[in-house]
C-alpha cells in the first residue's frame, strides 16, 4: 500500500511515517459522471488525489450560467487550501465531468498526518506557490491573448484536456460561447 504514495510527486517527498498515516486514513473513491463533490454552499472539507477521469471547478453567476475555473485530471491533486474555503461557503461547485477514481482524505485527517508544522509548512508552502503560478499566468492569459490565443495555447499545453472535455466546458473555460469556439476552430 505504501508504494501508492511513494509514486506521486509530492507526497512521495513525505516523510516514510507521514506517508503511512496518509495511507492509512485515505478512502478510496469511485464516483459517476455528473457527481458534485462539492457545493457552493457548503465549506471544503476534503483533499483529493485523482487518479482517473475529470473533474471541474466552476460558478454559477445570477442567472444561473456556469462558468468553468479549473479542470482538474489524472494524477492531479486538489485541497482547500485557504482557510477561508474550509470555514466559509465555497462559492462555486465541484463536479465530475466523467467517471472519476480517486483518493479522499477529510482535510482535518490529512493535516493531522504531519507530524511537525515545519513539515506541513513545506508542503503546503509548495501547492501555495504553485496554486498562485497558475492564477497569474490565467490572469495574465485572459488580459493579454485573444480567445483564439487562449483555445492554442491551451491545445499546445493541455492537448489530454482538450481531447476529454466537451466544447461546451472548454468555451465556458475560455469566456466565449460555444458557437464562437466552433467559429475558432474552424478557423
Amino acid at each position: 500500500m505504501m508504494s501508492s504514495l511513494q509514486s506521486y510527486s509530492p507526497l512521495s517527498d513525505l516523510a516514510k511515517s507521514v506517508q503511512q498515516t496518509l495511507n492509512d486514513c485515505k478512502q478510496v473513491r469511485r464516483g459517476i459522471k455528473g457527481e458534485t463533490l462539492l457545493v457552493a454552499s457548503d465549506s471544503w472539507q476534503h483533499v483529493y488525489w485523482l487518479h482517473a477521469g475529470v473533474v471541474r471547478m466552476f460558478y454559477l453567476d445570477t442567472q444561473g450560467r456556469e462558468h468553468n475555473k479549473r479542470f482538474f485530471m489524472a494524477n492531479d491533486f486538489f485541497w482547500p487550501v485557504t482557510p477561508a474555503l474550509r470555514e466559509k461557503a465555497a462559492g462555486f461547485y465541484i463536479q465530475a465531468l466523467t467517471d472519476i477514481h480517486c483518493d479522499v482524505w477529510s482535510y482535518a485527517d490529512f493535516r493531522g498526518a504531519f507530524e511537525c508544522d515545519q513539515a506541513w509548512l513545506s508542503f503546503s508552502h509548495l501547492w501555495l506557490e504553485r496554486l498562485i503560478d497558475s492564477k497569474l499566468a490565467r490572469e495574465r492569459d485572459w488580459l493579454h491573448l485573444s480567445a483564439a490565443e487562449r483555445y492554442q495555447q491551451l491545445c499546445d499545453t493541455s492537448p489530454r484536456l482538450i481531447e476529454q472535455v466537451s466544447a461546451q466546458h472548454i468555451a465556458s473555460y475560455l469566456g466565449i460561447t460555444p458557437v464562437s469556439l466552433s467559429r475558432i476552430k474552424n478557423r
